[in-house]
Formats: C-alpha cells, structure tokens, sequence
C-alpha cells in the first residue's frame, strides 16, 4: 500500500486521541447499551404494553415499542459502528506501517503490508463520502470512513495513499458505495423486522 508524502497529519494521533472523538466514541459506547436494553425491556414487557391497546392503524398505544422500533433503526443505520468495524479518518493515524484506528470497542491496529483494499463512495446531501474497507491477514475487516463527508478525500488518501484513477475505477467505487448503502437498508430492514415477529410471537 503506497505511502503519501504529506505524512505529517496522518503520522500522529491528532484528532484520534482529541476530546470530540472521545465524547463520540462514550455516546455511541452509551446509545449502544441503552438500545439494547430499551430493545430488550420492549420485548419481555410485550404483554404489558399490549394490554393498553392499539389505534385504529394497529400500532401500539404505548411509548415503549415505538422507541424501541427507532433504537432498532439507530443500529441498523449505524451498524458498522455499533459493531466496532468501522472508524473515522478523523479517529484514525499511521503507526510506522500500520494503521491505528480508535473504535467503539477500542484500538484496532492493521498492518498495511498484506492487507486487502477496496475503496468507496457514496454521494449524499453533504456530498461525496469516501470510504475504504480493509481486511488484514486474519481476515478482520476495518471500515475507514468520514460519515460526514468533509475533507474524507484527502485524509482517506493521506492514511492509504493515492486513491486517484481512472473514469472505470472512480466509476467502480461508486457501485461499491451503493452495495454499502444496500448492505445497511438489508441490516435495518432485517433488525425491524426481527422486532416486529418478537413483538407479535404470543
């Protein structure tokens, strides 16, 4: 994996170790746990909720199910995240020849050398995001993303090199983005419905 000569911003912590990725990463560590147990305390009080009755649409009069259905779609939307797979380029730095990257579940180091790359894009209302998707020689995956889409370009190509190419290649990574965004519609859609049969099971 080529190195990029402007190493100076990539080469150190930066914003990796900064107090906003800090407040992120506890939010999301909380939003996750918090999820989980609104999910969960939704599904055992099942009768209880229930028993108050549904309007004209079929959907629950109480509170509790739809949070838990939004806490769902939260997961799902961010699953990368929640799962500990993906990282921020702006939580991200170089180590020597590997890359450092600070997740929900902590630090993750992957050795550029050997490890299989394929970038992406994605166009959205904030703009172009690019993204990368690593899997290291014990075949765990690393997704280096900037959800945001300000400046992920040139951090993206600082962290990993020269992503530049050719019309086929520029074209390659947006198909790519589109089967990530496809790949989080089938996790949302699958993390609702798996809700709604354990909220309809007797």
């Amino acid at each position: 994996m080529p190195r990029h000569a402007a190493e100076g911003p990539v080469d150190a912590p930066g914003d990796a170790e900064g107090p906003w990725t800090r407040i992120g990463l506890w939010s999301a560590r909380m939003g996750l746990v918090l999820a989980v147990v609104v999910i969960v305390l939704a599904v055992v009080t099942r009768p209880s909720w229930s028993s108050q009755g549904f309007d004209a649409d079929g959907y629950p009069l109480a509170v509790l199910p739809d949070v838990a259905l939004v806490c769902a779609l939260v997961l799902g939307v961010g699953w990368p995240w929640f799962s500990g797979i993906a990282a921020s380029t702006r939580s991200v730095h170089r180590d020597g020849d590997e890359l450092v990257a600070v997740t929900v579940y902590g630090r993750r180091r992957v050795r550029s050398a050997g490890a299989r790359l394929v970038r992406f894009r994605m166009l959205t209302n904030v703009g172009t995001v690019h993204g990368a998707l690593l899997v290291d020689r014990r075949l765990r995956p690393l997704v280096v993303l900037d959800p945001i889409g300000a400046g992920g370009g040139s951090r993206l190509q600082a962290l990993l090199g020269d992503g530049s190419g050719a019309i086929g290649r520029v074209v390659l990574e947006h198909v790519l983005g589109f089967v990530w965004l496809l790949a989080t519609v089938v996790v949302v859609m699958g993390l609702v419905t798996a809700l709604l049969v354990l909220f309809d099971a007797p």
